[in-house]
């Protein structure tokens, strides 16, 4: 009980720490912080439709750092997200453009499979060299990122563009392919219910199974788990599938929930601040949900600042940075003065 409210103190000590440090370097800027930050929270719970915007962004944020979460706790360090996001929607994508005929109890469940085996198709590479040749994971993974990006470029602009459009962007799916509305008029969907029960299902699986004990051993320490019998390789592949996966659920969360079609740029990152945002929530499935609300208050208030006070959204990801560092810095020091 002592060291969950130790670890709870340190995300308000945490808290407070970047929200003091932000607010010199907006006045070091010459910007009001009282006024950029009542911006952010007005841009993100000030209307109904600013709060289901916030929401909208939870579910590939969240599923993001689920995919980054399971793979470092499986010491596989899957820095790939992005990419495979990128892919998942593609495949979701195609996938679900030629279900017109079908009704939505079929088409949805088959656009979430064919999302998440592009993730893990994606994944491949990186998870056949670490496996069968040792060769790190952390270069491939983040190599194939660009090149993830640069397929939906492609494609946008070429082969599946939409010749009546303005921007480099493909048709709409069919109506039969959308995830359903949870707000009627706003873009909130089902995608969220989707990110947290993964959350929900990992939590179960990692510390409720077998197989979850394993991988934890892995990540704890490999040697030891080695010589107790557990099989380093199907604990890595485990994790990499898991992860893949949960990145390309990701794409089809914002391909056939929010966008409901491929467009350039779909992403604002979010399979890099998945990594973030992990750490964040403690490395824990159920924390990573808190987490990446947080996140996505910054990153809807972010452009209402932008908008409202004049702060370029540029600060918003200094303050996610300068947040994660805090809290993990003031953990530590926690951490060694109870040592002593």
């Amino acid at each position: 009980m002592e060291a969950r409210l130790q670890k709870y103190a340190s995300y308000l000590i945490g808290l407070l720490v970047a929200l003091l440090i932000f607010s010199a370097i907006l006045l070091a800027m010459g910007f009001d912080p009282i006024l950029s930050l009542e911006a952010i929270l007005y841009g993100s719970f000030g209307t109904i439709f600013s709060i289901s915007e916030t929401f909208v962004r939870v579910a590939p944020l969240l599923l993001s750092a689920l995919a980054f979460l399971i793979g470092f706790k499986g010491r596989f360090l899957n820095l790939g997200a992005e990419g495979q996001l990128y892919m998942g929607a593609v495949a979701a994508y195609l996938a679900a453009s030629q279900m017109g005929g079908l009704p939505s109890i079929m088409s949805i469940p088959l656009t979430a499979l064919a999302s998440i085996i592009g993730g893990v198709v994606w994944l491949a590479i990186p998870l056949v060299l670490r496996v069968r040749l040792g060769v790190n994971e952390i270069f491939p993974t983040v190599v194939l990122n660009f090149v993830g990006g640069f397929v939906v470029s492609w494609l946008c602009t070429g082969p599946i563009r939409d010749p009546n459009a303005a921007n480099p962007q493909t048709r709409l799916l069919p109506s039969s392919t959308w995830l359903p509305v949870m707000i009627p008029g706003t873009r909130l969907n089902v995608g969220l219910i989707l990110a947290f029960l993964s959350a929900f299902l990992m939590y179960l699986f990692l510390y409720k199974t077998v197989l979850g004990y394993e991988i934890r051993g892995v990540g704890l320490n490999p040697r030891a788990a080695r010589h107790a019998g557990i099989d380093l390789s199907k604990s890595i592949v485990t994790v990499g599938v898991l992860s893949g996966g949960l990145a390309g659920l990701a794409g089809m969360v914002e391909v056939a929930g929010a966008n409901h079609l491929l467009v350039v740029g779909f992403s604002p990152g979010f399979g890099y601040q998945g990594i973030a945002i992990a750490p964040l929530g403690g490395f824990d499935p159920i924390g990573a949900i808190f987490a990446s609300i947080f996140f996505s208050v910054l990153l809807i208030g972010g452009e209402t600042m932008q908008r409202g006070a004049g702060v370029p959204i540029e600060m918003i990801y200094i303050l996610e940075a300068v947040l994660v560092i805090s809290v993990l810095v003031v953990q530590r020091w926690i951490a060694v003065r109870t040592l002593r």
